[in-house]
Parts: structure tokens; sequence; C-alpha cells
């Protein structure tokens, strides 16, 4: 379900004047068009009013962010923007279809965007972490010891706030999202049983798609048999009534012709 706060922007998404360039970035993945404090607060407002644990307690996290830094909405828009980064969005080209999911489900995003933070900022090493926060703080216009510290504060509050069952649940928003700038959920994590996960996916998908092709020809293949089979047993049925050995030369071309169409080696 979109929500109202976001879907009245979509009809404007647009450059916001006096705004960083990753913060209008983040304006327009979520179709905000104008006053960017309101719509933090009222889609901070809507997970905090969520029966969902898992969404309650981001919006919670989003909220501390926002007002323990003092730096109002930029607090949460940077917590989004490290988790974009990590899903996989540079925040530098919106795609029209990040966009539209976004707009669909802005919730799940932002859960995305947390979940990220949760099991990926750990999976990086000094070099990539480092690489992240030098492309944030320029396009966030803060330092990078500010965003360094936000991270940490998302983790820390994670931590404190899930159980260890409940933030595996992020798995679901990560993997969701990330999709949508071709990655896995196992690219953000880099966990053994995420990777192997994955792989099952993809080899289960695969065999799926095999197996629809393989039913599909021995389907065709089937109608083939019976149609033949069905001629055959016309022309011995005429054969019968004229000679008993015309018929068994129809019976034992019948077996061929099965032979040939399961490509098997039936006894003669």
């Amino acid at each position: 379900m979109v929500s109202p706060v976001f879907a009245a922007g979509a009809a404007g998404i647009g450059a916001i004047s006096g705004l960083s360039a990753m913060v209008q970035a983040v304006a327009a993945l979520y179709g905000i068009a104008s006053g960017i404090n309101d719509y933090v607060n009222r889609h901070i407002d809507d997970m905090k009013a969520s029966s969902n644990p898992t969404v309650e307690k981001t919006g919670r996290i989003l909220e501390m962010a926002k007002y323990g830094f003092g730096l109002g909405y930029l607090s949460s828009v940077t917590v989004i923007a490290v988790g974009q980064y990590l899903l996989g969005n540079t925040l530098a080209a919106m795609s029209t279809v990040a966009t539209a999911a976004t707009l669909s489900n802005p919730i799940a995003m932002t859960c995305a965007a947390m979940g990220a933070i949760f099991y990926g900022w750990s999976a990086l090493n000094d070099v990539e972490r480092n690489a992240i926060l030098d492309k944030l703080a320029q396009g966030l216009e803060i330092g990078v010891e500010l965003i360094k510290a936000m991270v940490g504060f998302v983790i820390q509050a994670g931590k404190d706030l899930f159980s260890t069952q409940r933030l595996k649940e992020f798995k679901t928003f990560i993997a969701d999202n990330a999709a949508l700038f071709g990655r896995s959920l196992s690219d953000v994590t880099r966990l053994t049983v995420d990777v192997i996960g994955d792989a099952a996916f993809t080899a289960k998908k695969h065999a799926g798609a095999a197996l629809t092709s393989t039913v599909k020809a021995a389907s065709d293949a089937t109608g083939v048999v019976s149609e033949r089979l069905s001629d055959l047993g016309k022309a011995a049925g005429g054969a019968i009534d004229q000679t008993g050995i015309a018929a068994q030369q129809v019976i034992d071309g019948g077996k061929e012709v099965i032979r040939r169409a399961r490509g098997d080696r039936l006894p003669k």
C-alpha cells in the first residue's frame, strides 16, 4: 500500500532547492516534492504505527537518529542513503523501476536500507567502507566522522532492540530491494549461509524453468505418439479383417513408432 505522504509527492518528483545532491536523490527515490522534514516525520510515524514489530522498531531507530544527532531530517536521510549504497543504489541517477518500487512500498525500502546497515556494513573491508563514506560525505555535504557515528548508532540500536530471530526478518527486505539494483542478499551480507541460499534459490529457479520445458516437450511427444497409434489402430483394424499376417505387421510397426518417439530401446 502506498503511504499517503509519499504518494502525494509522486506527482511532482524533482529537485528541491537548497538541498545537497544526495538528499535530493533520496527525495526523488521516495517521491518527495517539497517539505522533506514533514515527509520524514510522517514516514516515521507510519512505521511506528505499524503492527509489524520489525517495521515499528525500525521507525523508532530512524526517529532516534533524527533527533539524537540534532540534524533533523538529514540524520534520517543519511541513514537511508548509507543503506541504499549497501543495497547497490549509488543515488547518482534514480531509475524508474526503483522509484516506482519505493512509491509502492516506501516502508519496505526503509527497512531494507536499515537491514543493509545491520548486515552489510561489517561485511565490508576498510577500503570499501572508506570509499562509501567519502562519496556519502561529498553527496550529503556532511563530515565522514558524523556519518560513521550515525552508522555505529544504528547498528548498536539494532542489537539492543532486535533479537537475532527478528534481525533475520530484514533479509527478506534486503533481498527484495537489492534485486532492484541487480544484487542478491549474499551480495549485501556476504554470509556463507546466504551465498548457499542464493545459489539454492537460483538452482531451483532454473530447475523449475527446465522442468516446465521438459513437461511441455513430453506432452507434445505424447500427442504425436497418440496420433500415430490412432492411425495405426485404424490400419490394424482393416488388416485384421483381411489377414492375420498383415495385422501382425501393423502391430510390429506400432512398436517401432513407439520406440522412435520415446527414444528408448524396448525389446522387439
